[in-house]
């Protein structure tokens, strides 16, 4: 590390910005998802964390995971927006579940290329040493994986999700479903890449939270108003964000 006082420096700030989160996400338990403040403090430090992160990979030259943290950026601040959104305080539309479907599934475009840019998705980079055979290997897997958790995903959409009678909103919910499920395989083929184990259970962890966290509002939105509690989507939302926003400090130092 070129500068380790500033390093220091940048983790301490993480590791406070975090301790705060963690705090502000156990008075949501005690209060029982009652204080929207609460939440919305908590999605506005998620923004401010990965804003460290960006700065960080700036002043420390860390240029390899450089774009990544940009996008996971640019992907926070969609994903806080959709929390503003979804509580009613900003509007696109009347109603606020396609409203945060917009704020999210733009998060999700970002998430999608942040994943392309820490490693090829279905492809070598250009110039790899990547024999052909392996290139198409790569392909066949990854394809594999995507088709695999959309499948799955689907097939619990219309199991646990869809409503004949709200085609609209069914629809977008669909739509919105397999972009995140998308993002979701794409994180799972990381796990037979070269990254630290630590990187590839907090990315694969916090999509799979986060799919868990936005099938509850579907299922909540379409199916049946009392499965399970917006204290639990709240909750799996905010760990899932956090254990994606903390791979860039999981991965940072061991690129080169």
């Amino acid at each position: 590390m070129k500068n380790p006082l500033g390093a220091r420096l940048f983790d301490a700030v993480r590791l406070i910005v975090i301790i705060i989160i963690l705090l502000l996400l156990v008075w949501h338990i005690i209060t029982n998802a009652t204080l929207q403040w609460n939440f919305l403090s908590m999605s506005f430090l998620l923004v401010v964390l990965a804003a460290v992160n960006l700065v960080a990979c700036y002043v420390l030259k860390e240029k390899s995971w450089m774009h990544y943290a940009i996008f996971l950026f640019v992907a926070m601040l969609f994903g806080s927006l959709g929390d503003f959104l979804m509580a009613g305080i900003l509007f696109i539309t009347p109603s606020t579940l396609i409203n945060g479907i917009l704020g999210f599934g733009l998060g999700h475009v970002f998430y999608l290329i942040a994943l392309r840019d820490v490693s090829p998705l279905l492809f070598r980079a250009a110039g790899s040493t990547q024999d052909s055979h392996g290139s198409r290997r790569l392909l066949m897997g990854n394809l594999a994986i995507w088709l695999g958790v959309v499948a799955a995903g689907v097939m619990l959409f219309f199991a646990t999700v869809f409503n004949p009678l709200d085609l609209v909103l069914s629809i977008g919910a669909l739509a919105y479903g397999v972009l995140l499920l998308t993002v979701l395989a794409f994180a799972v083929t990381k796990w037979f890449e070269g990254f630290p184990l630590s990187f590839r259970l907090s990315l694969l962890l916090g999509f799979l939270l986060f799919f868990l966290s936005d099938w509850t509002i579907a299922v909540q939105a379409l199916y049946n108003p009392f499965f399970l509690s917006d204290l639990f989507i709240g909750v799996t939302y905010i760990i899932a964000q956090l254990l994606i926003q903390v791979t860039p400090i999981l991965i940072g130092r061991t690129r080169t």
